[in-house]
């Protein structure tokens, strides 16, 4: 049975850090020198897209996929 209480904070944590790390590579593309600034946000975005990403894995609501049971006498 999953837990309720940790897949929310557990989304709660990867929205904040996602927009954190949003901000972060904001602040970088502004204040860092132009070809280090412009991978480092570009970095940072990429981490954040990915964070923001597995927020929908974290979905307590969603229904469980369960797997079909092997068929006896035949293992592959």
């Amino acid at each position: 049975m999953r837990r309720i209480r940790a897949l929310l904070v557990l989304r709660l944590l990867l929205v904040a850090n996602g927009v954190v790390v949003s901000a972060v590579g904001a602040m970088c593309l502004a204040f860092v020198q132009r070809p280090a600034g412009v991978i480092f946000a570009a970095g940072a975005w990429l981490l954040a897209g990915g964070l923001f990403g597995l927020v929908p894995f974290t979905d307590p609501y969603r229904p469980v996929r369960r797997s079909r049971p092997r068929a006896h006498g035949r293992h592959r």
